[in-house]
């Protein structure tokens, strides 16, 4: 098995890698979605460090993310404020940030 250390530079190389390492850890994930935020559907139960790196990356992949939590839609909405489209019943502090948000 290859070091953390090397699997973060191939997943830095091309975030899909992350789907033929066994158990990657939290940085090797967070390494994967800042390559390409689309790496989030190879990892199973992504924590949230995971889940705001990817939608930092791109706010509106928060449609990718199961139940995501207040700090993860925030993150989202920060990103890009029509992430809002995504989210089931956000709350009026969330729907305020996307206003500010929006492109």
């Amino acid at each position: 098995m290859k070091t953390e250390k090397e699997q973060i530079e191939a997943v830095r190389q091309n975030g899909y890698a992350i789907q033929f390492i066994a158990e990657p850890s939290e940085a090797v994930q967070i390494a994967a979605v800042e390559d390409d935020w689309r790496a989030i559907q190879f990892i199973n139960n992504p924590s949230e460090a995971v889940k705001i790196a990817t939608v930092r990356q791109d706010g509106r992949a928060i449609k990718y993310i199961d139940a995501p939590t207040e700090v993860v839609k925030l993150a989202a909405v920060q990103d890009d404020g029509r992430a809002i489209e995504y989210i089931a019943n956000p709350t009026e502090f969330v729907k305020l940030i996307s206003n500010r948000g929006r492109d």
